[in-house]
């Protein structure tokens, strides 16, 4: 009888605990994705140190806070507004990747329509990949086009192998000033060796202030591909001013001279590449390391070479056509005391062919 007793009030004792316990924890339906959040300093330790049973009065405040279904934060706003952005960009580059397949005026047009940079950005840049097929310049070229002359003109620079979609483009997006005039002079550049008389009007179409400027770059660029065919557009120009200056543009990169690239060393020139079938080339008289240590014009005396900059040694072996170039030499190999070797070879202009 004791024993039955003993037992009852044992599990009275349990099943009293664990309805105290059960009574303060909180509880959420099934479905709830709630997470509690306490709030500090209510159902704390008391003063003395002594945890207090918590009763309903001091049982600790539970917040709803929503979760996702990971168990996470749900996204704070800021997150939400990246994702929308992310969403609108997206959104942008399929609607401009549609239209890039249709009428070109029509896409440009509508990507001129928006104000937001980013959002412009990103439609310009669907439309140049498309239309280029994905052939892109560099992002470090393009950066600093953009830099310097602005989204439009920048990204328009891609689309320059295509004469005709660049021109629409300067026209439509890049208005008067320098940014337009700069995306001309890349058509033009890339129309001259086909149709020269067509490239050189377009610069009529820039500012006066920046004609001649531009118009130089373009003979310039030309002359590092077709040499040859840049010399006699420029030879047949009736203007002897317009003449004089594209001469001297083309001639800028490819000069008058005898096709042997110098390093210094040892306060002398030394030859570092012959150029193949320059005038140096097809005298079989200069080679790769050879050492100059006097120039001359003609049949006049010798200049030392020795502590010339490279500069100065350069202008004083280029010069004009079908003229003579005498150089004292010491050949690659030979001891420094070597007796120099003269050597004469006739001037002729440096021509490339890409």
């Amino acid at each position: 009888m004791k024993i039955n007793r003993f037992i009852i009030l044992i599990l009275g004792a349990t099943l009293a605990w664990f309805l105290i316990r059960t009574s303060h924890s909180p509880v959420h339906p099934p479905d709830s994705a709630l997470s509690p959040v306490v709030l500090p300093g209510i159902g704390a330790p008391s003063a003395g140190g002594n945890s207090t049973l918590p009763n309903r009065a001091s049982a600790p405040v539970l917040l709803a806070v929503k979760a996702s279904p990971s168990g996470l934060p749900a996204p704070s706003a800021g997150m939400v507004a990246a994702t929308n952005k992310a969403g609108r960009l997206a959104e942008i580059r399929e609607r401009f990747h549609a239209l890039a397949a249709g009428k070109r005026l029509t896409a440009i047009l509508a990507a001129r329509e928006i104000k937001d940079d980013v959002e412009r950005e990103a439609a310009l840049m669907t439309l140049a990949t498309e239309w280029t097929g994905g052939e892109l310049r560099s992002p470090q070229d393009r950066a600093r086009d953009i830099a310097q002359y602005g989204l439009e003109a920048g990204i328009g620079r891609e689309l320059a192998k295509d004469p005709a979609l660049a021109l629409l483009w300067a026209e439509q997006l890049t208005g008067a000033g320098e940014p337009h005039d700069m995306l001309l002079r890349h058509i033009a550049a890339e129309v001259v060796n086909a149709d020269p008389a067509a490239a050189f009007a377009m610069m009529e179409q820039v500012a006066p202030t920046n004609r001649a400027k531009l118009t130089g770059e373009i003979f310039e660029d030309w002359a590092t591909r077709d040499t040859a065919a840049s010399l006699q557009y420029a030879e047949q120009l009736p203007d002897p001013g317009q003449r004089d200056a594209a001469l001297q543009a083309i001639r800028g990169v490819a000069p008058v001279g005898i096709g042997a690239a110098l390093r210094m060393e040892d306060g002398y020139p030394v030859v570092n590449q012959v150029m193949t079938g320059t005038p140096a080339d097809l005298s079989g008289q200069l080679h790769p390391g050879d050492r100059i240590i006097g120039i001359a014009q003609g049949d006049n005396r010798f200049v030392d070479a020795h502590g010339a900059s490279l500069a100065d040694t350069v202008q004083m072996i280029r010069g004009a056509p079908n003229t003579v170039l005498q150089l004292q030499i010491i050949p690659a190999g030979a001891s420094p005391d070597a007796p120099p070797q003269t050597i004469a070879i006739l001037r002729d202009q440096i021509k490339y062919k890409k």
